[in-house]
């Protein structure tokens, strides 16, 4: 009787854990959002990919815990897990992944404001000698134009 006991308190444990990674995962995408604008139907398509995912992450604990037996204290751990960890533990692992992210992106971030300038002039440049290449090009085509109609006409006359 004891052992069944602790075999079924493992499986609610497992479920737990299985429900605090799924959490975890969602607050992944979360992140992911705050950094990266998003528009409406990639939101729409990560959110689905999240719910495979955590169908997966079910399917596999379930699977690995309980031998594929699904009973009511399996969802009930699962639930409970992702709740605590959603009223817990989201917010600080939240703020530090965030805090992370900044410390590693300040580098690249200062060189891009750095090399921004140099950038702006390089691409001002360009453009100058791109639109004299494109007028010059425009030019010659109306040169040859007017060079065809000629020798067209100087054929045509009677």
């Amino acid at each position: 009787m004891h052992d069944k006991v602790m075999y079924e308190l493992t499986v609610f444990g497992g479920a737990g854990a299985a429900g605090v990674l799924m959490a975890f995962l969602y607050d992944l995408f979360r992140l992911k959002r705050r950094f990266i604008k998003t528009r409406p139907i990639v939101v729409h398509i990560e959110d689905v990919l999240y719910w495979v995912f955590a169908a997966i992450i079910l399917f596999l604990s379930s699977y690995i815990l309980n031998s594929g037996e699904t009973r009511a204290y399996f969802f009930a751990g699962t639930v409970l897990g992702a709740l605590t960890y959603l009223g817990l533990f989201s917010k600080p692992v939240i703020w530090l992944l965030t805090l992370l992210i900044k410390i590693i992106l300040w580098p690249l971030q200062v060189i891009i404001n750095f090399l921004r300038p140099v950038v702006k002039v390089l691409i001002s440049k360009m453009n100058k000698t791109m639109g004299r290449a494109r007028k010059r090009v425009a030019l010659e085509q109306f040169r040859m134009r007017v060079k065809y109609m000629r020798l067209r006409n100087a054929f045509t006359k009677k």
